[in-house]
């Protein structure tokens, strides 16, 4: 059986409209093997119509507010399914034939992790002049296009972080790809193109440029969190590059990030408290797994600040004499 949550906080009925109407069209699907849950984050169920005449019933279930991550939490500690997969209210199902193809995979007892290919909004390119979406494949950002064996994620202790208002998808695949036995990946291979659609709206919390400098925060509790969990499981060269990761996006967001008017100090005594913490394997990452790091970071701006080796190395020297 399959738990397909559906999460929701303050978009009105409009925005997800047609993702209900596109899961009550898909073809050849025993919905006795399908429980839909709406997960409202601190807001109040939608009315009982909205649902009428769709071949499947849907359960609301309102959640004191507590961000994405803590409504996710919220499914895992609820779900009583064999499977998990979480939707965006905003998005859907991309063919009539989607979730069957989905459904076909889920007796198969070798796999804990099963994943499909989607398409994501390019929301980020605004140099085309229409629309345009990326196709997406086991990509380590996104639980959207992943159903999860609820056991696995019960076993090993596997939750979203809640101090996270942003990247807490990135977050939990990272720790789920370090507990994962590999072989134990499935893929559904679709004849009808990618399985599910990703939209990120303009109106959506990550476009927000209000909150800029509080995303890229959320960045580095990420980049934390993640280093933290490498350090605890003894995988040391993961370790020391991700301790090369956070004094990267710190370097970016404290040097290098257009646009942001707030005070920096308090995120900047951060950064350095945890550098000083983490200096050791800060300086031990491998020279070629450096510059690779840098690479990341630099793949992931498109604002014009993008991050220079020697003045990043600089900024760090500088910290440890004293000059900063």
């Amino acid at each position: 059986m399959l738990d397909l949550f559906i999460t929701h906080y303050k978009e009105p009925w409009e925005v997800g409209a047609n993702g209900f109407r596109m899961l009550a069209s898909q073809q050849g699907i025993d919905w006795s093997q399908v429980r839909i849950t709406m997960v409202h984050d601190g807001t109040e169920p939608f009315p009982a119509e909205k649902f009428a005449g769709f071949p499947f019933a849907v359960k609301q279930v309102s959640i004191p507010h507590g961000g994405i991550a803590a409504a996710r939490n919220w499914c895992i500690d609820n779900s009583e399914a064999d499977w998990i997969k979480w939707n965006d209210f905003d998005d859907m199902f991309f063919t009539v034939h989607s979730l069957k193809d989905v459904m076909d995979h889920l007796g198969n007892e070798k796999f804990d992790l099963i994943w499909f290919e989607l398409l994501v909004d390019d929301w980020m390119d605004k140099s085309k002049p229409m629309k345009t979406f990326l196709r997406k494949e086991r990509d380590p950002i996104f639980v959207h296009n992943k159903l999860f064996r609820r056991q696995f994620l019960l076993e090993h202790k596997i939750r979203f972080n809640e101090e996270l208002i942003w990247c807490e998808d990135s977050a939990f695949m990272a720790i789920v790809e370090m507990e994962i036995n590999h072989q134990r990946i499935g893929k559904v291979n679709s004849k009808t193109g990618p399985i599910y659609l990703y939209i990120c709206r303009q109106g959506s919390l990550c476009n927000r440029p209000e909150i800029f400098f509080a995303n890229l925060q959320s960045f580095f509790k990420r980049h934390c969190y993640v280093a933290d969990a490498f350090l605890e499981r003894g995988m040391m060269d993961e370790y020391y590059s991700m301790c090369v990761r956070v004094m990267g996006d710190s370097f970016y967001t404290l040097c290098k990030a257009p646009g942001i008017t707030e005070d920096k100090s308090d995120f900047e005594r951060k950064v350095w408290d945890w550098f000083d913490e983490h200096r050791e394997a800060f300086w031990k990452c491998r020279p070629e797994m450096f510059r690779m790091v840098i690479k990341a970071v630099n793949r992931e701006r498109d604002d014009g600040g993008e991050i220079r080796e020697e003045e990043f190395i600089r900024w760090i020297k500088e910290h440890e004499r004293g000059e900063r």
